[in-house]
Parts: C-alpha cells; sequence; structure tokens
C-alpha cells in the first residue's frame, strides 16, 4: 500500500517574492543561461499602466524561474497571485530538421495540450542559435526555417510568441542586440500576464468586500486575500501601494468593530 501524501507546506509569503515563470524544454539549455538572464532582466525598467485611470509607474521585474510541472498550474478556484505562474517559456536550440519531426515537435505539443488544459495563454517559445551545435551535422535548415516551423505549427497568428536568441554565451554586438530584443520581449509578455491577472485578482476582491454585509462574511478570510495584494505591490517593490492596502483594511476592521458593536453584520 502506498503511504498517504504528505500535505504540502504552506506558502510562506516575504519580501522576497517573485512572478513565477516556469521553463520547458531543454533545461541544460536553460540552466547555461540563466545566470546572465537573470542579471539583465531587471536592468532596465518598463512602464506599468494599471487600469481605473492610476498614474503609471516604472518598475523593475524580476522572476522567480523554475522547471515546469503541471501540478504548478492553477487549478479552478485557486485565485492566489503569489503562486501563480505568469508566463511559461519553452526553450530549444534545435536546428536538426529531423530532431525537430522526431522529439521537438511532439515535446512542444504536449506542453501546449497541458497549458491549453488549463487556460495558461501566456507562453513563449526561445529558439537559441548556437553556431557551435551546428558544425559536424547534417540535416541543417537556416535559423529562420526552424523558427517558421514552429510558428506555423504552433503561435498561428501570435507569431511573436516565438523569438530567437542567437549565441547568448558569446560576447559580440550580434548577441546583445538579441539579448536586448529577447529581454524586452519576455519583459512586455510578463508585465502584460501580471496586469492582467492582477487586474481579475483586485475584481475578485472588491466582489468580496461588497458582501461585508452579507450573513457568514468572514473579516479574517477577507484579510487574507487584500494582504496578499500588499504582499504582490511589495514584490514589485511599490511600497506605497503595498501600505495603502493595510490603511484600508485597518479602516474596515474599525469600522466592522462598531457595527458589530451595534449589533450590525
Amino acid at each position: 500500500m502506498d503511504a498517504p501524501e504528505e500535505p504540502l507546506p504552506p506558502v510562506v509569503y516575504t519580501m522576497e517574492n517573485k512572478p513565477i515563470v516556469t521553463c520547458a524544454g531543454d533545461q541544460n539549455l536553460f540552466t547555461s543561461i540563466y545566470p546572465t538572464l537573470s542579471q539583465q532582466l531587471p536592468r532596465e525598467p518598463m512602464e506599468w499602466r494599471r487600469s481605473y485611470g492610476r498614474a503609471p509607474k516604472m518598475i523593475h521585474l524580476e522572476s522567480n524561474f523554475v522547471q515546469f510541472k503541471e501540478e504548478l498550474l492553477p487549478k479552478e478556484g485557486n485565485k492566489a497571485l503569489l503562486t501563480f505562474p505568469f508566463l511559461h517559456i519553452y526553450w530549444t536550440e534545435c536546428c536538426d530538421t529531423e530532431v525537430y519531426k522526431a522529439t521537438v515537435k511532439d515535446d512542444l505539443t504536449k506542453w501546449q495540450n497541458v497549458l491549453k488544459a488549463h487556460s495558461s495563454v501566456d507562453w513563449l517559445v526561445v529558439v537559441v542559435e548556437n553556431d557551435a551545435k551546428k558544425k559536424n551535422k547534417t540535416n541543417i535548415l537556416p535559423r529562420t526555417s526552424i523558427v517558421d516551423k514552429i510558428r506555423n505549427d504552433f503561435c498561428n497568428k501570435q507569431s511573436d510568441r516565438c523569438v530567437v536568441l542567437s549565441d547568448p554565451l558569446k560576447d559580440s554586438s550580434r548577441t546583445q542586440e538579441s539579448w536586448n530584443a529577447f529581454l524586452t520581449k519576455l519583459r512586455t509578455l510578463l508585465l502584460m500576464s501580471f496586469t492582467k491577472n492582477l487586474g481579475k485578482f483586485e475584481d475578485d476582491m472588491r466582489t468580496l468586500r461588497e458582501k461585508r454585509t452579507e450573513p457568514g462574511w468572514s473579516f479574517c478570510e477577507y484579510f487574507m486575500v487584500q494582504e496578499e495584494l500588499a504582499f504582490v505591490f511589495e514584490m514589485l517593490q511599490q511600497f506605497e501601494d503595498a501600505l495603502v492596502q493595510y490603511d484600508e483594511l485597518d479602516a474596515l476592521f474599525s469600522q466592522y468593530v462598531v457595527n458589530f458593536g451595534a449589533g450590525g453584520k
């Protein structure tokens, strides 16, 4: 008999939380690129435009890159943001037609099917071009041909969801230009996903708050929701916005106590 599964440990929210990005495909390839990627990603700020007419802000994006696993994908009813993977990246340096047909295409198909099953629509395929890998190989297609195949097979009208990163470990102007283009795309997609999902989270929070006069409404449950929003702002180093959440919670709790003392709900 199998031993019972141990319960997952509770998520600990700290100011070290970062938006989660999953990585599928060639893990060794990603591991070799990760040190440069983690350093370069937050260097350039992005303009963050939020809803409801709030003033835009410049933010520096960091990410927690983790290996792709289906159990990381959000389950129905789970609206937590700090454990939500905002972007999914597939890494490959395939330049061989036979390898693409035999393994990479099938692997990409399985990956996309899992994402679709969980309604995860924010993804990116990165084709890494490495001249050293092309030496002494047959069945080599030009880089653009492999990219075109992936775009035709998987991207439909979203051709920008497949990008090229050229010789990322070299020190050359061509490599730097490629890094700059890739990082711009990565920051843009990450910020778009973050803004979209944060907006949904805030809308759900407002709906929950509007139900505070209904029987059975729990201030403690609501507190956990709005505190997570505060942690999200801390994650982006937007400390004033984070403090606003606690000010609102303090005001709401004070009113809750007054109403309770007066016999209200």
